[in-house]
């Protein structure tokens, strides 16, 4: 199986059947390299997560 290939098709068809997270999924499981990573997403591995936004000035009673 060409996982990269299937990968990469599937990727194309749209968020809703692969994310980055799910491709970055197939690095972890080695079935896909960091290199192709890249050249399906077009993002750098590892995959990175969006800022956490904590409110520490709370209104409290």
């Amino acid at each position: 199986m060409d996982w990269f290939a299937n990968i990469k098709t599937i990727y194309g068809w749209g968020r809703n059947y692969y994310t980055n997270a799910n491709v970055a999924r197939f690095v972890e499981l080695n079935r896909i390299t960091e290199d192709q990573y890249k050249q399906i997403t077009g993002l750098t591995y590892p995959a990175t997560e969006q800022p956490i936004s904590v409110d520490v000035g709370g209104t409290g009673s």
